[in-house]
């Protein structure tokens, strides 16, 4: 099963992305556009994950959470990756402290599990708004666009989501959450 560690949206943000990525769209040409369901940020990507090694991930997600203090982000604008001239674009999240040593703390726990991880790339916390997106404008014209945006984001837990296709859909499926400032994980169906 492929899985990533990442951090579940409320509602109404996920709401705000619908209509940031609204203004990615009528910017582009063509592309597949993140379904509002999949909204998320990812902490770390985790890649192919055996059952045996679910304990080691969901051992390092306790550890992580345990003592962590909810805390807030802020989204900073429009960004993307380039790649074989096509865009990922997404709505990059400002520097904060906090998120950074969540990060380094989950990399520090996973490896002293033992896990094997995916590649590690740059940490740029970000949340996709889309990929393979062939615009009809220049990037500076749609950086511009004002972003309906004005609320901060709460980061209270972190998810395990296992990332499927069910139906030809890609859907990311959370496994089990683990809240801040507690020693046990929960059921991802028992949070939703």
């Amino acid at each position: 099963m492929r899985v990533f560690i990442g951090v579940r949206l409320p509602e109404v943000i996920k709401e705000q992305l619908v209509a940031i990525q609204g203004e990615v769209k009528r910017a582009s040409l063509k592309g597949s556009f993140t379904d509002p369901d999949n909204f998320h940020l990812t902490i770390r990507f985790i890649g192919e994950m055996n059952p045996e090694q679910q304990s080691a991930i969901e051992a390092a997600l306790t550890y992580c959470t345990a003592d962590q203090v909810s805390f807030l982000i802020e989204p900073d604008g429009l960004g993307y990756f380039f790649k074989k001239n096509k865009w990922i674009i997404w709505l990059g999240i400002k520097e904060n402290n906090h998120l950074h040593h969540l990060y380094e703390q989950l990399n520090a726990a996973l490896l002293k599990g033992k896990m094997i991880l995916a590649k590690e790339v740059a940490f740029i916390p970000h949340l996709t708004l889309g990929r393979g997106i062939v615009l009809s404008q220049e990037w500076e014209t749609l950086s511009k666009v004002p972003l309906p945006f004005d609320q901060k984001i709460p980061v209270t837990a972190l998810t395990l989501f296992e990332s499927v296709r069910l139906n030809g859909k890609l859907v990311y499926r959370p496994i089990a959450d683990f809240p801040f400032n507690s020693q046990a994980s929960h059921s991802a169906s028992n949070n939703q």
